[in-house]
This record gives C-alpha cells, sequence and structure tokens, in this order.
C-alpha cells in the first residue's frame, strides 16, 4: 500500500468495498494506477473466487483484505465506516475516497464526510473507470448521479494570484476535516487545485501569501498550523 507519509506522491484513490453487499470484483487495470482496494469480507464468506485470488496475488501491493469475525446485523457496515474513518484521518488531504456497495445506508455517512471537505462517493459497483472519473457515474449521497465528488474550485482563465489565494483560503475554511498537516502536502493541494494554471514557484508565493495573511503558520519543521480557523 501507499505510504501515507510519502509527501511527493500525487492523490490516491481509496476504494472501500463491501464484498458481502458487491461480491463481483475485478481488479485487472489497477496496476500502476493511483487506486488502494480494501475488500471487506463477511463472516460466512469462505471462499473467492480463483480469479480473484490471482488478482488479489497480482496486485498486492495494492489490495488489502480484511475478515470479520464476527456476525450480526450491519456488522460490515460498522467496519467499513471503521476503516474508512482511519483512513479520512491519517492520508493527504489531497486524496479520494470511494464506497462500493448498492446500501444507501452509507450515504448519510458520505454527506457528512463531504460537508467536511473530504471527496467521497458510494458506487454500486466496482468500476475502475468510474473510481477514476471517466466511466459510469457514481451515486453520491440520496441517490443522485454525479461524475466526481463536490468539485474542486478551479479558477477561471487569467484569475490573478490574489484570487488564487482567496480560492484557497475558502477552500481550507470549508475544508473542516482533512486539512493538509505538511508544508509538503499543502503545496501539493495548492498544485491540484490550479492545475495547469500555475507558473514555477507560484505554489510557494501562494503559501507565502497566505502565511502573511495569518491564515496559514508553519513551524520549524514545517508542520502547518490553521489560526485563523
Amino acid at each position: 500500500m501507499v505510504n501515507p507519509g510519502t509527501e511527493s506522491r500525487g492523490p490516491v484513490h481509496h476504494v472501500f468495498v463491501d464484498f458481502e453487499n458487491v461480491p463481483t470484483v475485478d481488479l485487472v487495470g489497477i496496476g500502476g494506477k493511483p487506486v488502494e482496494v480494501v475488500l471487506l469480507l463477511g463472516k460466512s464468506q469462505k471462499r473467492l473466487e480463483l480469479h480473484l485470488v490471482q488478482q488479489i496475488h497480482q496486485q498486492a501491493a495494492q489490495v488489502r483484505l480484511i475478515e470479520m469475525n464476527a456476525s450480526g446485523k450491519n456488522a460490515l457496515d460498522f467496519a467499513l465506516s471503521f476503516h474508512l474513518g482511519r483512513a479520512v484521518a491519517g492520508l493527504p488531504a489531497t486524496d479520494l475516497f470511494h464506497i462500493v456497495s448498492r446500501d444507501k445506508g452509507f450515504d448519510p455517512l458520505i454527506a457528512h464526510l463531504r460537508q467536511g471537505g473530504i471527496e467521497i462517493v458510494r458506487h454500486d459497483s466496482f468500476s475502475l473507470p468510474a473510481v477514476l472519473g471517466g466511466g459510469q457515474p457514481a451515486v453520491a449521497p440520496a441517490g443522485r448521479s454525479a461524475p466526481r465528488p463536490a468539485p474542486r474550485p478551479v479558477p477561471p482563465p487569467g484569475q490573478t494570484g490574489a484570487d488564487k489565494v482567496t480560492a484557497l483560503a475558502d477552500l481550507l475554511r470549508r475544508r473542516i476535516a482533512g486539512r493538509p498537516k505538511r508544508k509538503s502536502t499543502l503545496l501539493s493541494l495548492i498544485g491540484s487545485q490550479f492545475r495547469g494554471q500555475l507558473a514555477e514557484g507560484e505554489a510557494a508565493g501562494i503559501l507565502d501569501t497566505l502565511i502573511r495573511r495569518g491564515i496559514v503558520a508553519l513551524d520549524a519543521k514545517d508542520h502547518v498550523a490553521y489560526p485563523d480557523f
């Protein structure tokens, strides 16, 4: 699995599969893609199809199995929510999260996380193109279709440096959870918000302006704080 502490890596898609609810998963194609898959198996699921076992071995660095040792109503749902919450708290703010389940009971949790600035959607089936944003629409909270989670604020052409700083400040205020905790992660977030529109060194200039305005603060070890919030 990708080391959460690797600051130089780009955004990663973390896919949590309710395998009890969606037992058909095809992991072909995830190799080399920024995708990590967590398969949560119910207590009664003692066997996996041979082709899936082979795929798990082939993509061992990107797939993790979690087996439930207890049964009960919604036991796997609670376990999935727990592991998802740990991932959201420990991974960079630029990462994206996916739940693969036909169970709409996850939608209130998804809505809550999205309000906190976490990019997360639910899918009725496992589809790599949908996870990467180029295939079937994902299922958003309340069952509405959405090709991607809450869109990131990309500035229009010609936006000034001051406008970009304002846009970043607004984003950080809305992102109640998952704000970058390291300077390098924050710079990565700035770059992802304005991908293709920043001149060399401009991300660092935006960060310097955020610091001067007191919106963010850095300590001697490049840890980020947000005194304005």
